[in-house]
């Protein structure tokens, strides 16, 4: 294998990036991190791999030396460069799909941009699954990947439904987690997500619950958004400092509203014992719910939907927005007297209404989302602060008064608060590690929280 040396960056070491093409009749590899003049890792709660877009500079004809065909290897290991972890790195299989992109840098180099997933997207790819399962949909899609990608997954939270049996239609393997996934609802109607993160070796399920219950990663040292302060005013904070942020697509409530996800009526006919389900869905009842059992998420409160929003007198979740019809079943699978549900198989209304409130919380949770690119060296640890289904908290402080009161500050209580962090774009360069998150939150902060985020932002101004 062609080696060159490890290369320090400021921010993280990346301590290799082996292409290989070992699977092919040519056993060939080459360690390319000299030539990588930037990389970039993307994470997504909705997707159960990882993709990454990686750029070197091809000065030796390697394209031409390997034969690029698709599908050779790539593995990153990365590192920081701080010594609080020494010893520590994380070690990633990509396959590389596509080469996305090639310029004449000079007439000696071409600039490559290579497209890739993680490894385990291509060994799903080759294997179709046309076979019965039975269990909970977290052990059946643990079963699958570790019988057919070999990745283990970690599953946390309570499923309201432990007894399907089910018969994979002919997909690949994650196609078949993705299916099962859907099916899953804790018991109070939360969502489950199945995703893969950079931190960690296995894929994660959870649901919105669990997420929410989780204690905030950065509560003593919030990200925050200060224009008008400086590194120095920052001090250690500075790496918890907002570089940059972007609010798109925001409080799109009409969408929400038209999918019957804030007020609407839904039939459900069971064509095996020939009962109509009938489930009346309102928003306002499921947020107070939350409330009620403190699953907003740490200390949060106040909804992201307005329970007081009325048009001719009458709160917009009593309306019947939509009304939707299903064909239903029961009793698929009988085994003596055990009863084993199927994919679709519910059998009484509060089964069906788990499912709803499932697709409104999950549309609420995009409902107002925000963009923030920040340092990347907390996501890049030795610990469990990954990024993907982590709560974090974000103030947003407006500009410092230019009077002599230093400390007379306007704090955005609509944009700051506990978001989940539901996607992620990792940027390594030359220099830098930089990470931008999407996130989204249902709840803002309680008014005690507020005022203590005033006197956090106080201290900070005042350099102590």
């Amino acid at each position: 294998m062609t080696e060159f040396a490890v290369e320090t960056r400021s921010d993280y070491q990346l301590l290799s990036a082996v292409i290989t093409n070992s699977d092919r009749n040519i056993d060939l590899s080459v360690d390319i991190k000299r030539l990588i003049s930037s990389f970039q890792i993307f994470e997504h709660i909705e997707k159960s791999y990882l993709t990454a877009e990686v750029v070197f500079a091809d000065t030796s004809n390697l394209l031409q030396d390997m034969d690029f065909q698709g599908g050779e290897k790539l593995t990153l290991e990365i590192s920081q460069s701080e010594e609080r972890n020494e010893g520590f790195s994380i070690k990633k299989e990509f396959l590389i799909n596509r080469i996305q992109n090639i310029t004449r840098a000079d007439e000696a180099t071409d600039a490559v941009m290579l497209h890739c997933v993680e490894y385990h997207v291509f060994k799903s790819s080759l294997q179709n699954i046309s076979r019965s399962y039975k269990g909970s949909a977290s052990k059946i899609i643990s079963k699958i990947l570790s019988e057919y990608v070999e990745r283990n997954l970690l599953a946390l939270g309570v499923e309201s439904v432990n007894d399907l049996k089910v018969i994979i239609p002919n997909l690949n393997p994650l196609e078949a987690c993705d299916w099962l996934k859907k099916r899953a609802v804790s018991e109070t109607g939360m969502p489950y997500y199945l995703y893969s993160v950079l931190g960690v070796e296995n894929l994660i399920m959870r649901d919105l619950g669990t997420i929410l219950q989780d204690p905030v990663i950065n509560k003593s040292v919030p990200f925050i958004y200060a224009p008008s302060l400086n590194s120095a005013q920052l001090g250690p904070r500075k790496y918890y400092n907002i570089m940059d942020f972007k609010i798109s697509d925001n409080e799109d409530l009409l969408s929400i509203v038209s999918e019957g996800l804030v007020g609407g009526e839904y039939y459900f006919y069971d064509t095996m014992s020939a009962v109509p389900y009938r489930v009346k869905f309102d928003v306002e009842e499921v947020f107070q719910d939350l409330a009620r059992n403190n699953l907003l998420g740490g200390e949060n409160e106040r909804f992201v939907y307005a329970p007081d929003y009325k048009l001719k007198n009458q709160k917009i979740s009593k309306y019947n927005s939509r009304s939707v019809t299903q064909i239903s079943q029961s009793g698929s699978y009988r085994n003596g007297l055990k009863n084993f549900r199927s994919y679709q198989d519910d059998n009484s209304a509060s089964n069906h209404k788990r499912k709803i409130i499932a697709s409104s919380l999950k549309s609420f949770l995009s409902k107002a989302p925000i963009q923030i690119t920040v340092k990347g060296r907390e996501f890049l640890t030795a610990d469990e602060n990954y990024t993907i289904g982590k709560v974090i908290r974000i103030l947003f402080i407006d500009n410092v008064s230019s009077s002599t009161n230093q400390t007379k500050l306007s704090f955005d209580s609509k944009k700051s608060g506990d978001y989940v962090i539901c996607a992620a774009k990792h940027v390594f360069d030359d220099e830098n590690y930089n990470t931008t998150l999407l996130c989204g939150k249902l709840g803002s902060l309680t008014e005690d929280i507020v005022l203590w985020v005033k006197c956090f932002t106080v201290i900070i101004i005042d350099g102590l």
